[in-house]
């Protein structure tokens, strides 16, 4: 009996729960299914985990290209006073520059200066970009080739997202020509 234990394939439901809670972040659709098999309904085993985790501490949102566990929103308060280090918040200009890219995308950074109508530091491409928030994307092909930037899964991650259309209504207005 306990070799046919030991070379019976794992549940899939309780194989998407340990890989998605050692996983620091979103697990996608083509990782599951690889750890899974392809024969697996992704979708059915994500309901399971789902119906499973309900009322527990944490719970399974759809994040990015994929999915992850997450601090029930009723603890995070409680939690958040005993954590570490408290999430740093970036400061409102930078935020800005931020919404502007998410909006934007992918934008250089002439095109966000004009947007803005005030010069953009280096400095703080270089703290979103150190946060993991934006990267490059290539160059524009205008004269002087400059970055284009764009948005990462991490900021999709940070800020709770499952795409950049949950931001719509409040990008609307920095959309359109500059």
């Amino acid at each position: 009996m306990l070799s046919a234990m030991m070379f019976s394939s794992p549940n899939p439901v309780r194989l998407a729960e340990a890989l998605l809670f050692q996983s620091s972040g979103p697990v996608s659709r083509t990782t599951l299914a690889r750890t899974l098999g392809d024969d697996v309904e992704i979708a059915r085993i994500l309901s399971e985990v789902t119906i499973r985790t309900e009322g527990l501490g944490f719970e399974l949102v759809a994040v990015g290209d994929g999915w992850m566990f997450r601090t029930a929103p009723d603890l995070a308060e409680a939690l958040r006073g005993i954590l570490e280090k408290p999430p740093e918040r970036l400061p409102r200009a930078v935020l800005e520059v931020l919404l502007l890219i998410a909006a934007r995308q992918p934008v250089t950074r002439p095109e966000i200066e004009s947007f803005r109508d005030a010069a953009l530091s280096q400095k703080t491409l270089t703290l979103l970009q150190e946060k993991g928030l934006i990267r490059s994307v290539g160059r524009k092909p205008v004269p002087g080739q400059p970055q284009l930037w764009a948005t990462t899964e991490t900021f999709l991650v940070t800020y709770g997202l499952r795409s950049l259309a949950e931001l719509d209504p409040l990008l609307e207005g920095l959309r359109g020509p500059l």
